[in-house]
């Protein structure tokens, strides 16, 4: 009972190892062949997905989370990465870092845009979303230097004070906004 709890049905490494799988991009079918290839066990296909279904459920309920009415700062910024959906394409995910009045960072939150890349219409969306969770003020909205991105910024929030940045790494590369915000300390 220490192993295994009573009504267990399942080990979670188990789910663990199901989830790093399917995050890698195998499908269920895949994820089944390999627990008998190399484990020797059976998992069926409707058992691996239950356990996936689950994390889309608690992603789909972190994604529509209520969130402070007022930040003192937000940055903002997509990056470019590279997404199998039958074939491999560069997508940006864009993506939104608050920082309340006591100074604990928060990810806002997380979008897969369209092919092409970084447009001030998608964050449009991202950031009437984020007024539509509770955000009814932001102090600092830093960005970088997108065609149109203050005018979006101001239109969903008339009186935040938009900070342009654009911080390069030593080798004269762009550095995502979204990644500095993440490695500063608050």
């Amino acid at each position: 009972p220490v192993i295994v709890a009573k009504r267990q049905r399942r080990l979670s490494s188990i789910d663990q190892i199901v989830l790093s799988l399917y995050a890698r991009g195998l499908t269920t079918g895949d994820i089944a062949a390999h627990f008998a290839e190399i484990y020797d066990a059976q998992v069926s296909k409707d058992t691996i997905s239950r356990i996936t279904d689950r994390v889309v459920e608690e992603m789909q309920a972190w994604t529509s989370r209520p969130l402070e009415p007022v930040y003192a700062a937000v940055v903002v910024d997509a990056i470019n990465v590279k997404v199998r959906d039958g074939q491999v394409a560069n997508r940006p995910v864009y993506a939104a870092i608050g920082v309340d009045r006591e100074g604990h960072k928060d990810i806002l939150g997380m979008w897969f845009g369209a092919g092409g890349g970084e447009s001030a219409k998608f964050w449009m969306v991202v950031l009437t979303e984020l007024r539509n969770r509770g955000v009814a003020d932001v102090f600092f909205l830093v960005c970088d230097g997108l065609k149109g991105l203050p005018d979006t910024v101001n239109a969903v929030w008339p009186a935040t004070i938009v900070q342009t940045s654009s911080v390069h790494d030593a080798g004269g590369g762009r550095v995502p906004l979204v990644t500095c915000a993440v490695s500063v300390r608050t």
